[in-house]
């Protein structure tokens, strides 16, 4: 019977391990080999096998290590373990500034009272960009509507801005604050051809922001989500009594309402190495009901003739990767991207300097000769009523 040999486990670097093979070699082969000279053919095997463990030693406590978050240094593998945990890396810094919108309202007297007339009050839409004047003339972005006629989370102050000869107030002067970004808003599109599971596509711009909104030739919006497991998402829709009876008797203090919405065309976007923003789209490829390729709890149990009824088929689990499970995946059409990029050190401004309406619309609500509410919609001159909150700091 073989005599038992004794490894040691714990030599991990190129000395340790060589010594130990020395040592191994004197134990167990005295009579064999007893030539431990650097040159010779022995000695060139051991230190050899000495270098190969030490490489496979190097490479097995990088891996591990790398699996860490406090201890990680590959980006890759930083921006992974970020996603991982449900945060959005960034790979720039933009600026951003509180600003204020003004707007001269005329006066009306309701019980024998005089109030600003909201019926003149203006809404800036989503998405409107302020410029400066000066300064490489940096853009800013509005997140969100301004509406002078309803307060909700940003009141409207309101202050008398001018008299009549008998001392009333003849206009009033309504005052908004909304957040601005720094960013130019920039658009790209993508063109799809026969559908593929998990299609991907590339933002080469480096000093990407964040994605504002993604649409396809018939007009569909596409959402971003944090995984394309999720198929839901929460949408601000306004307190209207068209949108929610019963809620709409607070829209003072609630102008919105949150609701869930499915959204079977969704994406996900990640930042690369090299800065870069990458969007993966679903793997619903399949042209047929998702109840051909896999079992639906919905019909179990029901009895119906003309049912689809196989539960005692065996199912391969990645029929899911071929449904809507995961998502749309985009064919025979065009993505519109649009994005805002920018930040760093160059979208920093002095303040007061913010005052310029450069992209928007502007619409305004009333009532039309049979008194039925309308909404006029139009692309508004470049204004100069807006102006950074002085107490304000830039970051």
């Amino acid at each position: 019977m073989a005599n038992t040999k004794t490894v040691q486990y714990l030599n991990r670097d190129f000395d340790s391990l060589k010594a130990q093979l020395v040592n191994f070699a004197k134990i167990y082969y005295p009579n064999t080999y007893n030539d431990f000279t650097d040159a010779s053919p022995g000695m060139m095997l051991i230190e050899m096998a000495s270098y190969v463990g030490d490489v496979l030693s190097f490479y097995t406590d990088n891996q591990i290590q790398e699996n860490f978050l406090q201890f990680a240094k590959q980006r890759k593998n930083l921006l992974a373990l970020a996603y991982n945990f449900g945060y959005q890396p960034k790979v720039t810094s933009a600026a951003s500034v509180e600003v204020s919108a003004f707007q001269v309202v005329p006066s009306t007297i309701v019980n024998s009272q005089y109030v600003p007339d909201f019926g003149y009050a203006l809404i800036l839409e989503e998405g409107t960009q302020l410029q400066t004047n000066g300064n490489g003339n940096v853009a800013f972005y509005i997140d969100g509507k301004i509406d002078f006629s309803n307060s909700g989370s940003s009141p409207t102050n309101t202050s008398v801005y001018s008299y009549d000869i008998n001392g009333n107030p003849l206009f009033y002067l309504l005052q908004k604050t909304a957040k601005a970004t720094a960013g130019t808003l920039t658009t790209t599109t993508f063109t799809f051809g026969n559908p593929e599971r998990f299609p991907t596509v590339t933002i080469t711009d480096n000093n990407v922001i964040s994605i504002v909104g993604v649409t396809d030739s018939d007009n569909n919006q596409w959402y971003e989500v944090p995984y394309l497991a999720q198929d839901t998402i929460f949408e601000a829709t306004e307190n209207t009594a068209t949108n929610d009876p019963s809620l709409s008797q607070y829209n003072d203090s609630t102008p919105y309402l949150l609701k869930l919405k499915k959204v079977p065309r969704r994406f996900v976007s990640r930042f690369k190495t090299n800065n870069t923003l990458e969007l993966q789209f679903g793997p619903g490829v399949s042209s047929g009901a998702d109840e051909e390729i896999i079992p639906n709890p919905d019909n179990i149990g029901l009895g119906l003739p003309y049912g689809i009824d196989k539960m005692m088929t065996a199912w391969d689990p990645s029929n899911f990767l071929y449904t809507q499970t995961y998502g749309l995946a985009p064919a025979n059409t065009t993505l519109t991207v649009t994005y805002l990029k920018g930040g760093g050190a160059v979208s920093n401004i002095p303040s007061n300097t913010l005052n310029t309406f450069h992209t928007g619309s502007i619409a305004v609500y009333g009532n039309n000769l049979n008194g039925d509410p309308v909404c006029r919609h139009f692309k508004a001159e470049p204004l100069n009523q807006f102006k950074t909150i002085p107490s304000t700091s830039f970051v």
